[in-house]
């Protein structure tokens, strides 16, 4: 390989005479060249380096870009492109391109670096360069229509042979060529790569940078206004260096290349499973792979690529599609009780619920989620408007072949609930502790997770669920220890209290109150803490609900508490709620009796938690006043529901479902707006397993 350089440089110019006196040829590194505009004030052509750069200090001007002739002041979006014409012999036509000049060479002497401006030489070397025949084979496929590679039509390019000055194709031609002849062809073949970006105009010049190679913008298409025109020994010599150092280690290692969905790997065979898989349209792999993929002559067959893109036609709900068919494949070859972890990245809560969907879809339960700073952050998350800076990590495990065996026998009784949720359980994480030395919620582990984890379960088995969410909280409380509003094993309750001990603070789960299903769990939260009468929980609450959704129907907090929570009216015993907190918090309630009168005033109009029997009346009564809504929701006539309470759509869809009536939740769903249903993980739940049972085509 160092040999196919020295040559790659001796006929494209690389080495040359240096101004030294010993008259040994130096080496370049790079060249930079700058796009040239015009004035859009005086039409004056303006170079890029010298108008906005700075040529001795190579950084940005601090006055910002000054026309050299009128002297005005000007934003580079102010700035017109100068365009020039060339005769493009591959495509044997004159085709227009970005008018650029050579501005800076660095090169190596002696060991030492060294910088000098494009003599007459040089200039006459590219003009020679420009005319020779390439005698290899180069890529020259068009460049396609696309959400990313519009950026190439910007430019004037069509074909990929555009994308490389002269020079740099005739080296890639030539390098690549003389690597396929080797019998080490996949190692050269794979340095060559590596560094191939580094040979296009997206190579941005960057001072800062030890390297000028590879300074492309990873995730986008970005061609700036000064580029590094990279040589063959200084893209390469490095990346030699390195991979001789790991070569002997390469045989011990499989790797293979294959979509998920076409594996050969046998099922029930593999470990553990990480992955990284696309999110939504963060990012165009297959547009973005172009350059590599026309050297190699493999493009990729974009029609089942899992992404969100316009251009392809391809919308969330194909996306939510093409990721379930992956996962199915993850779940096959995975071994039973065996885990699969899923690093996940988008601002869209629509994309992180339609990856939930999918995994649970495949057959797969979730059983943690929780947040990682990589601390090094992409293009996109630095530029882009509500990116989010963190990466969510998703667990998820394939029930063990017990458990479905099990299953199969109990599906649609309550042993089978309870055979999952003790299996469920084993599988969680028993104690958390964050960085900063507090024990922080499992949130797997509260009662409402618990409850949709059993009903996904049965669901995606196509099973009736046998007991209602009040029911199924009464059997929690009752079959399991509760600790800090978590639920465990016995054998996992005790090893959570001896590290519970080792820690002084405890992280309360924070809560944003959006929506009816949120105000609910911020009431039952606050009032788990402290009962508290209407007139103490109601400023709170107006606090908190700022961020209401457009679309759900507001609710008085009176009809929130009457409807999920109970109210003491002074008459009866205290309930122990009330007097656990009031003994707890105020001396001189303490050791009193329930029936104290002075306890009793205290305790009076106080709203409370109810203990599970009687959450079960209060749920019938509140499914009843829900499920009457969704009978306005089904007989409403119009395009779009504007306003309605989605905790009565979810009603609906459970209730419908278990009458296997899926025409109704198919029709409902019409009726709500797209970007509401793909945000609700419950209702896409239902719609999607209803869309399956009809077998429509979406």
């Amino acid at each position: 390989m160092r040999e196919l350089l020295l040559k790659a440089e001796r006929e494209l110019g690389w080495m040359y005479e240096t101004s030294h006196k010993s008259g040994n040829k130096g080496r370049i590194d790079y060249v930079v060249h700058s796009d040239v505009y015009s004035c859009p004030e005086c039409l004056e052509e303006i170079l890029y380096w010298g108008a906005a750069i700075d040529a001795k200090t190579r950084m940005k001007r601090p006055g910002g870009i000054v026309c050299s002739s009128c002297k005005k002041n000007l934003s580079k979006s102010e700035l017109k492109r100068v365009w020039e014409s060339y005769y493009d012999k591959t495509a044997e036509k004159v085709r227009q391109r970005q008018k650029r000049l050579p501005v800076q060479i660095v090169y190596k002497y002696a060991g030492k670096s060294f910088e000098k401006e494009p003599d007459a030489d040089d200039l006459k070397l590219l003009e020679r360069i420009e005319q020779i025949e390439i005698p290899y084979w180069y890529p020259t496929n068009r460049i396609p229509e696309g959400d990313k590679t519009t950026e190439y039509s910007n430019f004037s390019l069509e074909q990929t042979h555009q994308l490389f000055s002269k020079r740099a194709l005739f080296a890639l031609s030539f390098l690549v060529s003389e690597a396929r002849k080797s019998r080490a062809d996949s190692a050269m073949l794979f340095c060559i790569q590596s560094v191939m970006m580094s040979f296009t105009p997206q190579n941005r010049f960057f001072e800062a940078s030890y390297s000028q190679v590879n300074r492309y913008l990873k995730g986008t298409v970005y061609i700036s206004p000064l580029i590094a025109e990279v040589s063959p020994w200084y893209a390469l010599s490095g990346k030699l260096k390195r991979f001789t150092q790991v070569a002997p280690c390469l045989g011990t290692n499989l790797a293979s290349t294959s979509s998920v969905t076409q594996s050969l790997i046998p099922s029930n065979s593999i470990d553990y499973i990480f992955t990284d898989p696309p999110f939504g349209s963060n990012l165009m792999y297959s547009e973005l792979n172009l350059v590599w993929e026309s050297w190699l002559r493999v493009l990729t067959n974009n029609r089942p690529e899992a992404i969100e893109n316009r251009t392809q036609g391809k919308m969330l709900h194909d996306y939510q599609a093409l990721m379930s068919t992956a996962f199915k494949e993850y779940n096959r070859v995975l071994k039973p009780g065996r885990w699969m972890t899923v690093e996940f990245h988008n601002s869209r809560n629509s994309v992180w619920i339609a990856i939930q969907e999918a995994i649970q879809q495949a057959g797969l339960v979730i059983a943690d989620v929780r947040t990682i700073d990589k601390q090094q952050n992409t293009m996109n998350q630095m530029t882009a408007a509500g990116a989010v800076k963190q990466d969510l990590i998703i667990s998820a495990y394939k029930p063990n072949g017990g458990l479905e065996e099990r299953f199969k026998l109990k599906a649609g009784t309550e042993e089978g609930v309870w055979d999952f949720v003790r299996t469920h359980l084993r599988q969680l994480p028993v104690f958390v502790q964050s960085k900063d030395g507090r024990a922080e919620v499992i949130a797997e582990r509260m009662n409402y997770l618990l409850f949709d984890r059993m009903v996904a379960f049965h669901v995606q088995r196509g099973i009736t669920v046998p007991i209602s969410a009040a029911e199924f909280y009464a059997g929690l409380e009752q079959r399991f220890p509760s600790r800090d509003g978590m639920y465990f094993l016995s054998e996992q309750a005790a090893e959570y209290d001896k590290k519970r001990m080792t820690v002084k603070e405890f992280r309360q789960l924070q809560l944003f109150v959006t929506d009816e299903a949120s105000a609910i769990q911020w009431l039952k939260q606050q009032l788990t803490r402290k009962p508290q009468t209407f007139q103490e929980i109601h400023p709170q609450f107006m606090k908190e609900i700022g961020g209401w959704q457009k679309y759900e129907k507001p609710l008085e907090l009176l009809e929130m508490l009457e409807q999920n929570f109970l109210r003491y009216d002074g008459k009866d015993d205290v309930p122990s709620q009330i007097h656990s907190y009031l003994s707890t918090n105020f001396k001189e309630l303490r050791n009193l009796p329930k029936d104290n009168p002075s306890l009793r005033d205290k305790a009076k109009d106080r709203w409370y938690v109810p203990d599970p029997n009687k959450a079960q009346d209060l749920e019938k009564l509140r499914e009843r006043a829900l499920l009457k809504d969704f009978e306005e929701y089904k007989s409403f006539t119009g395009r779009k529901l504007k306003s309605f309470r989605i905790e009565a759509v979810r009603a609906g869809f459970k209730r419908v479902w278990q009458e296997r009536d899926y025409q109704i939740i198919i029709s409902v769903a019409k009726k709500i707006p797209e970007n509401v249903l793909q945000e609700d993980q419950k209702l896409l739940m239902w719609y999607d397993q209803a869309i399956t049972r009809m077998g429509v085509d979406l």
